[in-house]
């Protein structure tokens, strides 16, 4: 993307280019969208997590336990996961369900993994890297289709989707599940320590970035919003995928999809110093809060979406979250600490043209070390703290409240989907009706602030063609 795009425009693609998560406001979310031909979008190489590697993160890994007996109890031809050193592929999770196998669910062997990033796609939450110590669990080798979780409301294989997280909590307890906290659904995605270089410590082959290893993100591997070199996006297709589809993108343990298709629940509230506590050993996160976690991007979010490393909270409004589940050995821990505090950002939206009128108003915030100080642009992949989705009231001036984690400092961003169907050269109309950012960014969080302004002007286009773009949120 050209560093002579106006500021407001950048933040504008790059607020449409983010992942979100399930809306609890009545409004409905917009539909998926459309193909079309590609948009802006952050360029986007392999995840370089060569910085992230310190030698203090060098721990041993335990010798597993000698092989012991490999018990078979339920005749399904295989074994117990527990106490059986054997690949996961071969391990049974509930040894005395015959229906359970590793077709359904896989074992992930207990030890310790690095969780985090510190690259420079990495949000301020997903440091610093660390430790982190995990008794063995299973987790579902795929996200709940439509027709588990809603059984005899139709035989889709497509993911169930739309599900806060209250909904997901309560189908995997229905399962004799629970959902995975947020560290047994990263090791899961990552592989812990015993898979690097040094089966016998953490080593920097351990960052493995993607859920398939180093590579970069393609279509083969993850259904995403494909973004190449070119700082130009395209579905890989325009919706989800079966939840069994692209093996070739499956993690470690031979869990499939955990980057693309659909975001997922997990089990922790979230809180964006989390990973500061010392010594985590099988973390469930704040005791408290009233937000919670998303992981592993869906079918039209980007490629720095896809990192296993990246987090998202339902700070952020979407639609397209599904959710697989876990079965735990141990009970998780909850991290010593306080809950997220919120404040109040308040102000003021006008347009330069027109009144506010159209499907949606998106108020969006982004964290302010998210923007270059010297091109004043957004880091390519960075995602939004916090956004809402308004009603457009049709006046000349609408008012605005967007809560925010406490102590921060953010830029904060407007889009007006003025409910044009979307055309050439745009993927969707979120931004038809125009963009703008706040007069008063970067702004100070460390209080409740009110009487911030945003005026949206129309988007330009590079070659002069009308704007457009993913939902606001991207979901």
């Amino acid at each position: 993307m050209s560093a002579t795009l106006p500021l407001f425009l950048f933040l504008f693609l790059a607020a449409c280019a983010q992942p979100g998560t399930t809306s609890t406001q009545a409004e409905p979310a917009p539909g998926p969208a459309q193909p079309g031909p590609p948009q802006p979008g952050p360029a986007a190489g392999a995840e370089d997590l060569s910085s992230s590697w310190r030698p203090s993160l060098a721990v041993a890994v335990p010798a597993p336990p000698p092989g012991g007996a490999c018990v078979d109890a339920d005749g399904d031809g295989f074994p117990a996961a527990q106490g059986c050193n054997q690949d996961a592929a071969t391990l049974d999770c509930d040894d005395a369900d015959p229906a359970v196998t590793p077709n359904s669910e896989r074992w992930v062997p207990p030890g310790p993994f690095l969780m985090g990033s510190a690259s420079s796609q990495a949000g301020g939450d997903e440091g610093p890297v660390h430790v982190v110590f995990l008794s063995g669990y299973c987790l579902d080798r795929t996200a709940a289709s439509a027709s588990q979780f809603a059984p005899g409301e139709g035989s889709s294989d497509q993911p169930a989707t739309g599900l806060s997280w209250e909904d997901a909590k309560a189908w995997c307890r229905a399962q004799g599940k629970q959902l995975p906290t947020e560290a047994q659904w990263e090791k899961a995605a990552r592989g812990g320590c015993e898979l690097g270089t040094d089966p016998t410590a953490c080593d920097p082959a351990d960052l493995r970035p993607y859920p398939w290893g180093t590579d970069a993100p393609s279509c083969e591997l993850a259904n995403h919003r494909l973004t190449g070199a070119s700082g130009f996006a395209q579905l890989c297709v325009d919706s989800t995928l079966p939840v069994d589809a692209l093996p070739a993108g499956a993690g470690p343990y031979g869990h499939i999809q955990l980057a693309g298709n659909v975001w997922e629940w997990v089990a922790d509230r979230y809180h964006p110093a989390v990973y500061k506590a010392q010594g985590r050993r099988d973390p469930a996160g704040p005791q408290q809060g009233s937000n919670h976690v998303l992981r592993g991007g869906s079918f039209s979010t980007f490629s720095t979406n896809m990192r296993v490393a990246n987090r998202f909270s339902d700070l952020v409004m979407g639609s397209i979250t599904g959710v697989r589940c876990a079965r735990p050995t141990v009970t998780p821990i909850f991290d010593p600490v306080p809950p997220l505090k919120l404040v109040a950002l308040s102000g003021t939206v006008t347009r330069k043209a027109g009144p506010l009128a159209g499907r949606a108003l998106y108020i969006t915030a982004f964290p302010a070390d998210a923007l270059d100080p010297k091109t004043k642009m957004l880091v390519p992949g960075r995602s939004p703290v916090a956004e809402n989705r308004l009603v457009p009231n049709g006046q000349d001036a609408q008012t605005f409240t967007l809560q925010v984690p406490i102590d921060g400092s953010y830029i904060l961003t407007a889009a007006l989907d003025a409910g044009e169907p979307a055309g050439s050269g745009a993927l969707a109309p979120s931004g038809t009706g125009g963009t703008g950012s706040a007069a008063q960014n970067p702004v100070d969080a460390s209080h409740p602030q009110d009487g911030l302004t945003i005026v949206i002007e129309a988007l330009p286009q590079p070659g002069g063609r009308p704007a457009g773009g993913a939902p606001a949120g991207g979901k």
